[in-house]
């Protein structure tokens, strides 16, 4: 992996040629790092690059859906059906979440990329009328046989049509940085979710320690699967402009975290000349991955941002 130390906008490579950032339309950028896609389905270099309109880092080349969609394994959206007990445990975090945030009431709630519906499952459903968007037929299919025929519409959220103000809660879970439209994305949240009513986000946080410290051996990136890397301040902004208010905010997570942390270590060490010794220096580290990673957060550098925003 290369870093670009460049302080100055660079022209786009003819390869690189931009329709404009999904935020703000501008087609100026300068490149930050490359990378590769640490799920092997590809040795193409992928560049993440820092949009200088708005300042949100994207990914490039730029593709299509349909492109895109040849990057997904037919695992990555959940392996064989799990147990309920598996299910409620691994979902834990996003349900406490939502009782922070004082949502544990239930209603009217839309998942946008909701897999398999493991995180709707999670939820009670004498308390909540759940429903479900997602991409992959196949994941959309598993997730519909259990929440409900029709309650999972397959394709994305700017492509579905549901009424106005149907929602009292639209989460994105790891969805708002696969999508080509983020901006798009939150304008239809917002057209469906009740004043009053929350939407949460949940992505890496690019201005994390790790994302500083790895650059493109970061695991967290992605890419070619991530299209937008998020900071809070860009983040927020962008929720503001389309019609949201954020009230709560989190930069720890355990699911994702001291995994991502861990990963990266192990990349970036790969690339020792002594396998020997970085296998030793892998091991010695994970002793001190999660605490180191608990203080990290504490100082808002976590690897992983939570938001709930406000419908206004």
């Amino acid at each position: 992996m290369r870093r670009i130390e460049s302080l100055f906008p660079m022209k786009p490579k003819p390869e690189h040629a931009t329709n404009g950032c999904g935020l703000c339309g501008s087609t100026s950028w300068r490149e930050l790092y490359t990378t590769k896609d640490r799920l092997g389905n590809s040795d193409e270099s992928f560049s993440i690059v820092e949009c200088q309109g708005c300042g949100v880092l994207r990914t490039l080349p730029e593709m299509s859906e349909v492109e895109l969609a040849s990057f997904y394994p037919d695992d990555y959206w959940g392996g064989p059906e799990p147990s309920q007990k598996w299910i409620s445990s691994s979902q834990f975090e996003k349900t406490q979440f939502l009782s922070r945030c004082r949502l544990s009431g239930g209603g009217s709630i839309l998942d946008v990329g909701c897999g398999s519906g493991f995180f709707l499952r999670a939820l009670e459903s004498r308390k909540w009328e759940r429903w479900g968007i997602e991409t992959s037929p196949g994941a959309s299919k598993a997730a519909e046989a259990v929440i409900g025929s029709g309650h999972v519409f397959t394709g994305t959220l700017t492509g579905s049509s549901w009424e106005a103000s149907k929602f009292d809660v639209v989460t994105f879970w790891s969805a708002l940085e696969h999508t080509n439209e983020p901006r798009m994305n939150l304008r239809e949240a917002r057209r469906i979710i009740k004043t009053g009513g929350t939407l949460i986000v949940q992505l890496p946080n690019a201005a994390s320690f790790q994302a500083q410290l790895f650059g493109g051996d970061w695991f967290a990136l992605d890419a070619p699967r991530h299209r937008y890397h998020f900071t809070l301040a860009v983040l927020d902004r962008l929720l503001t402009e389309t019609g949201f208010e954020v009230y709560r905010t989190s930069y720890f997570s355990r699911a994702h975290n001291s995994p991502a942390l861990r990963q990266s270590l192990k990349a970036k060490l790969s690339t020792s000349e002594s396998s020997m010794i970085s296998q030793v220096q892998f091991y010695l580290s994970l002793a001190v991955v999660k605490p180191f990673d608990s203080a990290i957060s504490a100082f808002g550098k976590g690897a992983t941002l939570t938001v709930a925003a406000r419908a206004v």
